[in-house]
């Protein structure tokens, strides 16, 4: 570990924290809680969180984005993302069965039939929920 608490974190007046910030993040990607990362660099609790989660307007305080934005989630999700259902519409317009398109999603047969609801319209055969 190559980062450093400093000494005395008064003598530099006020200045961003960037190794600080750095090595926060770090160790939070290492699996850490925010106290005990806060803890290890030496900074407060409120610091790391408003680097986590921004700061909102408040009294004489600017509004604060996240130092890094939240991603996207990645992995599987309970629900159907947009390419999911757009997939499965063209599909069912190509007449594929529900296990083939569940089959192909990697998802249940269920959680893929219940996205398509049959419509009158014939533009538009299939609309997803």
């Amino acid at each position: 570990m190559n980062f450093k608490i400093r000494e005395n974190p008064g003598q530099e007046g006020r200045r961003t924290l960037v190794r600080e910030r750095e090595e926060y993040f770090r160790l939070m990607d290492q699996g850490l809680t925010s106290v005990e990362a806060c803890e290890r660099i030496g900074i407060n609790r409120r610091t790391g969180k408003r680097w986590r989660n921004g700061r909102a307007v408040s009294g004489r305080f600017k509004a604060v984005k996240p130092v890094r934005p939240s991603l996207a989630p990645t992995g599987p999700s309970r629900y159907l993302r947009e390419p999911d259902r757009i997939h499965i519409a063209d599909r069912l317009r190509e007449k594929a069965s529900i296990r083939t398109i569940a089959a192909e999603l990697g998802r249940s047969c269920r959680r893929t039939s219940e996205r398509a609801t049959p419509r009158t319209d014939e533009s538009a055969p299939f609309l997803m929920r």
